[in-house]
């Protein structure tokens, strides 16, 4: 029987093997699995003098972000780890994953942005001097499957550069620009065969992030939910808040649109807009689907 003893990089066995490697080290090490989810590890250290320390732990692949109420506990996790792991310890969170963050400990203020990220996203299309517009897609925007192309005139070098618009796209709503997750949302359906409209459309995402790249999002201690605050409603700090909406009918299979986000230190945590697995016989029903699939992540959140 053969035995793999190492793993060859840049295959798809490599990173599920470093994984587990690097999941069994952070066990042995004390730390435990936030919930299973394989991401988020978190250590808790009663210390002498009865005082108490924790270190979250977040895995990204080979990228780690730590997270530590006591300094010397901190310096002592990278010490232990530099014995067993050719690492590099970039000091306080500037950048991760291609985002910007921007930290004031004073007043509890953390900003995320990807105002680069856009750069290189407008660059790469060559969209760095467009005109920019005000929002992302026009209201009540609904694309159609009739506007693509008869498949025998398919032109796979558009095809290509769209798949690859609309995937770039994707990571900044999964991120800090979660005010175009709709437009993308209604563009992606359209990748295998897009058409003159839905390249309008994802030109125009292109346009709305030339004139907003430098929007991110801001989470304060103890801020409370703006949106609930602007209709008078307050909620208290560090809760979790939620809105969720759904539209009516598609245009093409008559499935609605749900979309909601999950709302903790002022700004948005988590948010979805994907169209509904069901028919909805009326709005009041697609409304009531997609509260409750916001209601389930709230859940799963708390």
């Amino acid at each position: 029987m053969l035995q793999c003893r190492r793993l060859i990089y840049g295959l798809k066995q490599a990173a599920h093997g470093w994984n587990q490697m690097f999941v069994k080290w952070l066990l042995e090490y004390g730390f435990v699995n936030v919930d299973n989810d394989g991401v988020t590890f978190v250590k808790n250290v009663n210390k002498d003098d009865g005082t108490k320390s924790k270190i979250f732990l977040s895995i990204h692949v080979d990228d780690e972000l730590a997270a530590c109420s006591d300094e010397g506990m901190h310096k002592e996790f990278i010490a232990a780890m530099s014995k067993d792991f050719d690492l590099s310890d970039s000091g306080e969170l500037k950048w991760f994953l291609g985002g910007k963050v921007k930290q004031d400990r004073k007043k509890g203020i953390v900003w995320l942005s990807q105002e680069q990220y856009c750069n290189d996203v407008l660059k790469r299309f060559q969209m760095s001097d467009c005109t920019p517009v005000d929002t992302p897609c026009e209201a009540n925007l609904h694309l159609a499957a009739s506007d693509s192309p008869p498949l025998d005139k398919r032109d796979a070098e558009v095809v290509r550069n769209y798949q690859q618009l609309i995937g770039a796209c994707m990571y900044l709503t999964c991120f800090t620009r979660g005010d175009c997750s709709f437009a993308v949302n209604q563009c992606a359906r359209f990748m295998s065969n897009p058409g003159p409209t839905h390249i309008k459309v994802a030109k125009r995402i292109m346009r709305y992030l030339a004139g907003t790249r430098s929007l991110g999002i801001a989470y304060k201690r103890g801020a409370m939910d703006p949106s609930l605050l602007s209709v008078g409603v307050e909620t208290a700090p560090n809760q979790l808040s939620a809105s969720a909406d759904a539209d009516h009918a598609g245009a093409d299979d008559r499935r609605s649109v749900s979309g909601w986000a999950i709302m903790l230190a002022g700004a948005m945590i988590a948010l979805s807009s994907k169209r509904q697995p069901v028919t909805a016989n009326s709005s009041t029903e697609s409304k009531f689907y997609s509260v409750s699939q916001c209601a389930f992540d709230c859940v799963y959140l708390r």
